[in-house]
């Protein structure tokens, strides 16, 4: 006979995991007191001491723990900027707009419309209500009253494709410029691809004279995988 204690309580159900078992997770950034900072190389996180020290071996750094409730307590702050890696298939890149709450996803869009995902199914389809122009888009997302750039990429190292499956996660603006060029690229391929992950940096002056620095996570799709 099986337990049915999630019948009187649906909520307290376990969501269901991911249909990957991942070795870790690159990441552009880390919180310095509850302060996000982006990176200018790449920050692994992985609950495999192996993962960690093979990691360090290819890319730099050393492995050590850093304090979350999350599994993934080992970290190397690698010396890379760029990696090579193997996606699937143009399923590999997830992308999306979402807003969280304290209990999951809230708000999930297309930028027009409610998708796959979307906590209200009876909603999905219909318009989202986002704002039209871009930097009206930011200018809520900021204030945390609209959804972000939800975008993940899945993936293996092109150095050691054996180590197993790697995310990245990123709600990067300047990577939402050029999706659709490395959406494109990956359905003309079809199947697996060869792709570059870079923190590229950029700067500017604007036209009050003020002189801005940041780096992004580009995604560049470079040919098929064997």
């Amino acid at each position: 006979m099986a337990l049915r204690v999630f019948e009187t309580d649906p909520d307290a159900k376990p969501k269901p995991r991911d249909s990957y078992d991942y070795a870790g997770r690159f990441r552009s950034g880390m919180l310095v007191g509850r302060q996000p900072k982006a990176l200018s190389e790449w920050r692994v996180t992985t609950d495999d001491p192996d993962v960690a020290d093979k990691i360090a071996a290819m890319f730099g750094g050393e492995p050590a723990e850093w304090d979350t409730e999350k599994s993934d307590n080992i970290q190397v702050m690698t010396d890379t900027k760029k990696l090579d890696v193997i996606v699937d298939g143009p399923s590999a890149l997830r992308s999306r707009m979402a807003q969280y709450g304290t209990g999951g996803p809230i708000h999930v869009c297309d930028g027009v419309q409610f998708i796959s995902g979307h906590p209200e199914d009876e909603e999905i389809g219909d318009d989202c209500g986002c704002p039209r122009s871009l930097e009206d888009r930011k200018a809520k997302a900021k204030k945390q009253i609209g959804p972000k750039p939800d975008i993940r990429l899945v993936f293996r190292l092109a150095d050691d494709p054996d180590l197993g499956v790697f995310m990245f996660t990123t709600g990067s603006w300047s990577l939402v410029k050029i999706l659709d060029e490395v959406e494109s690229a990956l359905a003309e391929i079809g199947g697996p691809a060869r792709v570059t992950l870079e923190l590229a940096f950029e700067e500017y002056d604007t036209k009050a004279g003020r002189h801005v620095e940041y780096t992004w996570p580009k995604i560049t799709v470079t040919g098929a995988a064997e």
